[in-house]
């Protein structure tokens, strides 16, 4: 399963959420600089999504507000 996500970076909090086009924005206080804000969306996508951040993985967008997030099971 793969998701389009839209990141803010370095935001005033942390939040995930669904947006009308079914895509997910994800805000983070994480900064946009050595993969920081990546870490962190990937950690408060899991916790949205109820599964383990080492479940998810950037495929695409990794220097992009907009990422394509995928989910592996293992």
């Amino acid at each position: 399963m793969r998701f389009r996500v839209k990141v803010n970076a370095g935001a005033q909090s942390d939040s995930v959420r669904e947006l009308g086009d079914g895509s997910l924005q994800v805000r983070t206080r994480a900064p946009a600089s050595k993969g920081q804000a990546n870490k962190r969306v990937l950690e408060l996508l899991g916790e949205y999504l109820d599964v383990a951040p080492g479940d998810l993985e950037i495929v695409g967008g990794h220097t992009s507000p907009v990422k394509y997030v995928a989910l592996r099971r293992g």
